[in-house]
């Protein structure tokens, strides 16, 4: 990995953090007004399921950035986080049984919606980039 991928890749998984905060406070008065600390706490949780994933393919492409299609690299993203978000969902509502629709799972829509359209720009951007410097 050359130093330029890896302070991309490193510049777009800062952003993607600085992003997760500010959805965070984004919902957090939406979050605690309709079910108080344990939809902040679902909140937590969905940022930290949507957040993962992203970095992972953030870094996946900035590694290798001729490896394959936008197309490929979206749908990558999109089946990644996909699945992440499933087993975790599915592994929290075995640990908290309390998390509801309003507590988590609202919560996790959002973000993953937010996440995919973050990720989605960063790549066609990426992409772009690539061309012009490839020309």
């Amino acid at each position: 990995m050359s130093d330029n991928s890896l302070t991309t890749a490193v510049r777009r998984m800062s952003l993607m953090l600085l992003a997760a905060c500010g959805f965070w406070v984004l919902f957090a008065g939406p979050a605690y007004w309709l079910r108080g600390t344990l939809a902040l706490e679902g909140l937590t949780y969905a940022s930290l399921l949507c957040l993962v994933p992203g970095w992972v393919v953030v870094y996946v492409t900035a590694r290798y950035p001729n490896s394959g299609s936008q197309a490929t690299a979206v749908v990558m993203g999109t089946g990644l986080r996909m699945a992440f978000v499933l087993v975790g969902m599915v592994m929290l509502r075995d640990l908290r049984p309390e998390f509801g629709h309003y507590e988590f799972q609202l919560w996790l829509i959002l973000y993953y919606m937010a996440f995919l359209f973050l990720e989605t720009l960063m790549l066609v951007k990426q992409n772009d980039n690539t061309k012009n410097t490839v020309e």
